[in-house]
C-alpha cells in the first residue's frame, strides 16, 4: 500500500463538495508511484517532470475559508514540501498541479 504521508510522498491532493458531493483523493511519491481514489497508478518520467514543474510553482500555503460560505462549494487541499493547505478557491499558482492531479482521476 502506498504511503498518504512521510518523506517519500511528493504531493496529496484532495477535492471535495460540489452538487454530487465527490470525494477525490491523489497521493504521488518521489517515484512517480500514485494513489488514484484507491487505485494504483504509474506515472512516467514526463509526466513527473510535468508535475514537479507545476508543484514548484505553488507559493500559497496557508489555507483561507474564502469561498466557502457558497452552497455545493468544492474544497481543494493540498499537500507539499511540508505544508498542508485548503482552499473553497483554488489560488492561481495551484491551477497547473491540480489540473495534472485531476486528470489522473480521469484515466
Amino acid at each position: 500500500m502506498l504511503a498518504t504521508t512521510g518523506p517519500d510522498v511528493l504531493v496529496t491532493y484532495e477535492r471535495s463538495g460540489g452538487f454530487a458531493g465527490i470525494h477525490e483523493k491523489v497521493t504521488v511519491d518521489v517515484t512517480g508511484t500514485a494513489l488514484v481514489n484507491d487505485e494504483k497508478v504509474v506515472l512516467d518520467d514526463a509526466q513527473m517532470r510535468g508535475l514537479r514543474r507545476a508543484l514548484g510553482r505553488v507559493v500559497t500555503t496557508d489555507s483561507s475559508p474564502d469561498g466557502c460560505q457558497v452552497a455545493d462549494h468544492f474544497t481543494y487541499t493540498l499537500t507539499y514540501r511540508g505544508h498542508g493547505a485548503t482552499r473553497c478557491r483554488l489560488p492561481s499558482d495551484w491551477r497547473a498541479a491540480v489540473e495534472r492531479l485531476e486528470a489522473l482521476t480521469r484515466r
